[in-house]
């Protein structure tokens, strides 16, 4: 399958199953089922003939944006700060969008900051919000909270496609996708559930690309592994609390339970590690449906348009724009603008060698 193929589908999936679960996310599944039926939401609940999507697709082409625009340095300059500095300025453009003004914008040199459809509140979480204001950029180092909350993992799907900038990791490339993604979950989440999921779901992107016919559920395993190697060590309640619900996530994708009762068994998604259990539960229950898998990952009690998102990141990365059918890319809101941050991303992605 083309890589670009897999990044459109990413983004794209990603985009549908955050518009899908963005009509129902404070809702429960009960309610969920009153107002659209015994099978729950199956379709866009549209506003105006189009499917809005909420601050996690925003967010997830900013991240794309600061990638493309850190690479771009890189590129004319020779040298380039790391790409979470660049993604972290990325941020504030997207805060800008949400009506809040703060120095280190650099709205004339970005595409995003140029589209109305992207300046609007979509229920931001305030967790971002609150670190963005803050003034500081949150590391792995220096954690400017002690956040878990799944903002951190419904945003880095772009950084699976691509490596990292400089020389830090000419030794270990492999790890540059893990390492980025939870640096980059850390500038607003600093409890390490908060960036181990990150890193996990990026690094499960970047196999899917690289390990062409891996099966995904060993592409699972050996995500988690990694990301319990190199950020559980010091970690270790966090890494078996990660371990212990993506080895569930994967036997209850083998049993024949009802998707709600499996995913209520897995948490509610509002916090990373578990948004990344039940997501990772849909991508493999239904890894060959795309429609099936985002309608699991929305109806239920939690945070159902970012458990739509990451699981639509997850699975369109693994089938490819291809496998997602029309009727969830024709109303999407913001279709060609996500096709664009796709087609950069791609961009950068030949231009490091995937």
């Amino acid at each position: 399958m083309e890589l670009l193929d897999r990044i459109r589908g990413s983004l794209l999936g990603g985009a549908a199953g955050d518009a899908l679960g963005y009509a129902v996310e404070f809702i429960t599944a009960d309610m969920i089922r009153d107002i659209y039926g015994p099978a729950g939401i199956r379709h866009y609940a549209l506003c105006e003939g189009k499917a809005l999507f909420s601050d996690d697709t925003q967010m997830t082409l900013f991240t794309a944006e600061g990638i493309v625009m850190g690479w771009n340095r890189a590129v004319a300059g020779g040298m380039a700060a790391d790409m979470e500095v660049y993604v972290h300025d990325a941020y504030m453009n997207w805060l800008a969008t949400q009506g809040y003004r703060k120095e280190g914008m650099w709205r004339q040199f970005s595409y995003l900051m140029q589209c109305p459809e992207l300046f609007h509140q979509r229920a931001p979480g305030g967790t971002c919000l609150g670190a963005l204001l803050s003034g500081r950029m949150g590391t792995l180092r220096d954690p400017g909270n002690n956040s878990k909350g799944c903002g951190g993992v419904m945003r880095v799907a772009p950084v699976g496609f691509v490596g990292a900038f400089g020389r830090r990791y000419d030794d270990a490339p492999q790890d540059a996708a893990l390492w980025q993604a939870a640096k980059i979950a850390a500038i607003t989440h600093g409890h390490p559930m908060g960036y181990m999921s990150a890193a996990m779901l990026a690094e499960m992107i970047r196999l899917i690309v690289l390990e062409n016919g891996m099966p995904l559920e060993e592409i699972a395993l050996a995500a988690l592994e990694k990301t319990e190697r190199l950020l559980g060590a010091d970690e270790a309640p966090a890494g078996m609390t990660l371990h212990g619900l993506v080895r569930k996530a994967i036997a209850l994708s083998h049993e024949g339970m009802d998707d709600l009762m499996a995913i209520r068994s897995l948490g509610e998604g509002w916090v990373g590690e578990e948004a990344l259990a039940i997501a990772l539960y849909c991508a493999l229950k239904h890894q060959d449906d795309f429609s099936a898998c985002i309608r699991a990952a929305v109806n239920h009690d939690g945070d159902s348009d970012s458990t739509g998102a990451i699981a639509g990141n997850l699975l369109g990365a693994w089938l490819g724009a291809e496998g997602i059918a029309e009727e969830w890319l024709a109303p999407l809101e913001g279709r060609e603008i996500i096709e664009t941050m796709a087609r950069q991303l791609h961009e950068v992605a030949k231009e490091q060698g995937l």
